[in-house]
């Protein structure tokens, strides 16, 4: 059973917890996910592992409550046990060591940054770490980037906190001042987009997490597909990491924008109601890896 050990407010809305997972935390990389349901019935969620401890056999993820299900996970009580949970999934970062990186996040990409910038100076990089909150109450993770990074900066829209600004504009100013060989960026599409202009200007590699709706995370539902180089390419089992100067942005961020104000999790199903059959696939392949 995959049994909550460790629970910790982070910030408004956000909590991370600790889960009992011994083959998870012995198989995990930096840049993987799992889809975790936390009760019987509830849909599934995407979570990126921001940890993982093989000697402890513990993975870490960073639960924002934003919808029914996402809400129901942060209830859960230390003690108790998810429902199910698959992974690790997709692909894990790509690193190797390049020099000086900068690793760029927006919002809860920040938890999505934490372990790259991890898993990047452990391969013996110089890493800067950006970090962009709305305000210093939804900050999250800082703590955390200063022990995985060399420098870190940080900047809030409403200069609650540190520099007031934007994340990309602290990023411009860094390109600028430092001969820097690989950038990472997470975050929303416009910072992405936007990394990919000043990156691709200098000739400077990206790497970009995207994070598209998800309905089960094993490359069967199709709902999480990007556009790539223009070819069609499923993050879920192809990324979620990919080249941030291949990234169709305009393509991604209509398929970002096609559902809301409503959250992924809100959907009932992403399927069409007149297949009953695939909801019943998808059903019976995830009670099949139910642990």
């Amino acid at each position: 059973m995959y049994k909550i050990i460790h629970k910790q407010v982070i910030a408004q809305d956000i909590k991370k917890i600790d889960i009992s997972a011994p083959i998870i935390a012995a198989r995990a990389l930096p840049g993987q996910f799992v889809m975790v349901t936390p009760v019987e019935g509830e849909h599934n969620i995407p979570m990126t592992i921001i940890d993982s401890d093989e000697r402890r056999s513990v993975i870490s993820l960073l639960v924002h409550e934003v919808g029914p299900a996402t809400r129901k996970l942060g209830e859960l009580s230390i003690g108790e046990s998810l429902y199910q949970m698959v992974g690790p999934l997709g692909q894990g970062s790509q690193m190797d060591k390049y020099g000086l990186v900068i690793c760029v996040a927006t919002g809860i990409g920040a938890a999505q940054i934490l372990p790259i910038c991890r898993g990047l100076k452990k391969k013996g990089n110089k890493v800067i770490g950006i970090i962009g909150a709305k305000s210093k109450k939804v900050l999250m993770l800082e703590s955390q980037m200063r022990v995985v990074c060399d420098e870190i900066f940080i900047t809030t829209n409403d200069g609650s906190y540190e520099r007031k600004g934007l994340a990309t504009g602290l990023l411009k100013e860094l390109l600028n001042k430092y001969t820097v060989h690989r950038v990472y960026a997470i975050g929303s599409v416009e910072m992405m987009q936007a990394a990919a202009q000043m990156t691709k200007e200098k000739n400077i590699p990206l790497r970009v997490t995207l994070n598209p709706y998800m309905v089960n995370g094993l490359g069967l539902c199709g709902s999480c597909r990007v556009k790539i180089e223009g070819q069609y390419r499923l993050a879920c089992t192809e990324g979620p990491e990919f080249d941030g100067h291949q990234v169709d942005y305009q393509d991604l961020s209509q398929r970002m924008n096609v559902l809301e104000p409503r959250t992924w999790e809100d959907q009932t199903h992403l399927t069409n109601p007149k297949r009953p059959g695939f909801t019943r696939l998808v059903k019976s392949l995830w009670g099949s890896t139910k642990k």
